[in-house]
Parts: C-alpha cells; sequence; structure tokens
C-alpha cells in the first residue's frame, strides 16, 4: 500500500521558489527557500517508507545546503560527502549488474574535470579531490542501478562540477542557476529511485502472500 503523496509537491514547490530568488537575486529568501528543500524531500520519502539510510543521506544534504549558504565550504563538502556514503551504500546493496564500462566512463570524467579545475583550485585541491571521488562513485553505482538513478547521479556530478567551475574562478552569469537546478532534480531522481525499488520489493512479498 502507498503512503503518502505520490510526488513531492512542496518539494517541487520550494525548489521552483528556490531558483526564482536566485534569477530575481534576492539572498535572504534565496537561504531560507536553500534550506526547506532537504527537509520537503525527507518528509516525502519518510511519508512513502523510504529507508532510514536515505533519510539520513537527505540531513547531511541539508547540513551542506546550510553550511555552503554561509560560505563554509569545507565543512560543507564534509557534509555532501557524508550523504554521498549514504548513497553510495544504498546502491551498492540494490545493485545486480555491475559495469566496468560505467566505472571506465566516470574514470575519464573525473581525470579530465579534475585536471581543467587544477589550476584555479589552490587550497582547495586535497579536500575537492576526497569530494569528487565519493561523488563520482555515487554516479557510477547509481549508474549500475537503472536509468532514473544513473541519471540522477550524473546529473549531481554536473550540479558539483558548476561549483567546481565557480571555485576555480571561471564564473559566468548563469551558472549559480544551473547549479540549484541540477541539483533540485538530482536529489529528487536519486531518493525516488531509491524509494521505487522499495516499493517494488514490497509489492513482490505481497504478490507471494
Amino acid at each position: 500500500m502507498k503512503r503518502g503523496s505520490g510526488r513531492p509537491v512542496a518539494y517541487a514547490v520550494i525548489a521552483l521558489l528556490h531558483l526564482v530568488t536566485i534569477a530575481v537575486d534576492e539572498p535572504w529568501s534565496e537561504g531560507i527557500t536553500k534550506v526547506l528543500l532537504m527537509p520537503a524531500l525527507a518528509i516525502w520519502v519518510r511519508l512513502r517508507g523510504g529507508p532510514v539510510m536515505l533519510l539520513v543521506g537527505l540531513a547531511a544534504s541539508l547540513v551542506g545546503d546550510f553550511l555552503l549558504q554561509i560560505d563554509h565550504l569545507v565543512p560543507g563538502m564534509a557534509a555532501f560527502g557524508v550523504a554521498h556514503v549514504c548513497y553510495v551504500l544504498l546502491f551498492t546493496r540494490r545493485t545486480k549488474r555491475r559495469s566496468l564500462v560505467v566505472v571506465t566512463a566516470y574514470g575519464v570524467i573525473w581525470v579530465v574535470v579534475l585536471a581543467l579545475l587544477w589550476p584555479g583550485l589552490g587550497d582547495v585541491r586535497v579536500p575537492v579531490i576526497a569530494y569528487s571521488l565519493l561523488l563520482t562513485t555515487t554516479a557510477v553505482t547509481s549508474a549500475w542501478n537503472g536509468w532514473r538513478s544513473g541519471i540522477g547521479g550524473a546529473v549531481f556530478l554536473l550540479s558539483d562540477a558548476l561549483i567546481g567551475v565557480g571555485l576555480a574562478d571561471h564564473e559566468f552569469g548563469a551558472r549559480p542557476y544551473l547549479v540549484m537546478a541540477t541539483y533540485c532534480a538530482a536529489q529528487y531522481l536519486l531518493a525516488s529511485s531509491l524509494l521505487a525499488v522499495g516499493q517494488s520489493a514490497e509489492q513482490d512479498l505481497e504478490r507471494a502472500a
């Protein structure tokens, strides 16, 4: 039996409002809507009976959102690192097919992106290496679990690559908007794909009974 709303309406509304606040450059509203994103998604996940580790990952993402909003970059990356550990564990436990092609492709992407950004990263090079490895591992393991989770992992990688572009002083006007648009989409795709797996298993048990 399904629990809660089929779609995360509150999350979608808050995400839209957040993107509007970025477009109109309204910092206070931008900060408030940003820290409301993960609680709204977490409530939806909880109502649909999502796994505890997914909720932990969303909570860590909330901490990361807050820390990045107040310009605490390295602690923010550490918080998101915890979120990615949660995602990697969840996807690794559920994967049925592990493709070396996916590992190789994302390995090449990781090396190329890091090489392009490296000259401008300065003192945050080591934290970026550590975090980007976790992020890439999420992309790999999510790709092993189907198209929805795979797109989520890829879009999350794109979102954080755009953050890296800013860190390396390659700024362009739409970058902050694109960072958050891809981030919001990625978190929904990852969370919903994990819920879909859990609901499928639950339905199998119900049919067997």
